[in-house]
């Protein structure tokens, strides 16, 4: 935390030097010469490190923490949530406030614009009550419009709801929907990567948007315009390799523009009902009979332990398999491509694959 309050080091660098040192406080403890030696560090931000007045700020913030029930994970933590964990600008603090539960179910974003009409809230009531009594989380961003329906719905529904803050979890902004903030937190709540001293700026609503779409498997944007908060989320999420959905409209509407925006530029599926969602993320699908193959073809080393992985584990995500085999994307799709062209593999909505 201390290290993340020194202005301009930035999360990536931070990233860079625990790889090289190994913890926080051995960044911290560095001498001025170490400091020094650091190729690219300029002075300002040398003299932060270390910086008596950042851990105050720290002893501030856990005092807050603990006097209200807030939790605080790193990135480096166990119970740091697992897809958020896989982006490369993953927050290295997250502040969660609530009664939620990170780990289990499959997390879905509904995002979209604060000027809601009433047919969006008709569709995410109806949307909504479609994942009634399945696996999933709904998270979103606790603002006006599609936000708020989302979480209100959702709360209806007895679906864990999160909602994703551009500031402290010390309060609501905008300060209208507190309300339904509180009412979130015994199945599910808020969380940030913001402290409690960080306004809700107008670059912080944009710099949460990557953690809305982190966190899921999925992003449904309901209604937008070509540009806005919501278009960031489908991207942020698009670059995740993650699951986009887009609620198309009449083509007359503004509302409707960024949604058929993304649907044209293949960026989006279209999406109509629940079950669109629900097949992609493979929960309604009935499960296939396992049934034990003898191989007859030959396979190289990568083909092999993939192979053999799948038959351990069964179905397994994209993020999870490049993650078991220590593999980077671009050299695990060719490799995926080979398997399921000699029929030994197949792919599976929401980016899962499984032996054929």
């Amino acid at each position: 935390m201390a290290l993340s309050y020194v202005p301009k080091l930035g999360a990536k660098r931070i990233r860079d030097l625990m790889q090289h040192f190994g913890t926080a406080a051995n960044i911290w403890n560095l001498t001025q010469k170490e400091k020094n030696a650091i190729q690219g560090l300029n002075k300002a931000v040398s003299n932060g490190i270390g910086k008596e007045e950042y851990l105050e700020l720290v002893d501030s913030e856990l005092n807050f923490c603990n006097a209200h029930q807030v939790s605080v994970s790193s990135l480096y933590d166990d119970d740091y949530p697992y897809l958020l964990q896989q982006c490369i600008d993953a927050p290295l603090i997250l502040f969660q406030r609530g009664n939620m539960n990170l780990k289990d179910g499959k997390f879905i974003a509904i995002v979209g614009t604060r000027k809601m009409t009433s047919r969006g809230k008709d569709f995410i009531k109806e949307l909504i009550g479609g994942f009634h009594n399945q696996p999933v989380s709904i998270v979103s961003g606790l603002a006006f419009g599609v936000d708020a329906q989302a979480h209100l719905s959702s709360i209806e529904n007895n679906l864990q709801t999160i909602g994703v803050l551009a500031h402290g979890v010390n309060q609501i902004f905008p300060k209208t929907n507190a309300s339904i903030g509180y009412k979130m937190m015994n199945n599910g709540g808020i969380l940030s990567e913001f402290s409690t001293f960080h306004a809700p700026e107008p670059e912080n609503f944009l710099r949460r948007n990557r953690i809305i779409a982190g966190l899921c498997e999925a992003t449904i944007v309901v209604e937008s315009g070509l540009a806005g908060g919501a278009m960031s989320t489908a991207r942020h999420a698009n670059n995740y390799n993650r699951d986009v959905f887009a609620v198309p409209g009449r083509p007359t509407d503004h509302s409707a523009k960024g949604c058929h925006h993304l649907i044209k530029n293949h960026q989006a599926f279209l999406l109509t009902e629940a079950e669109d969602v629900l097949k992609f993320l493979n929960i309604s699908q009935k499960k296939k009979k396992n049934i034990q193959k003898e191989l007859f073809v030959e396979l190289s080393e990568p083909e092999q332990k993939l192979y053999d992985l799948l038959k351990r584990k069964g179905k397994l995500h994209i993020d999870f398999l490049a993650l078991e085999l220590g593999m980077a994307g671009y050299q695990l799709m060719p490799v995926l491509l080979d398997l399921e062209l000699k029929n030994l593999i197949e792919p599976l909505p929401g980016k899962y694959f499984d032996l054929a």
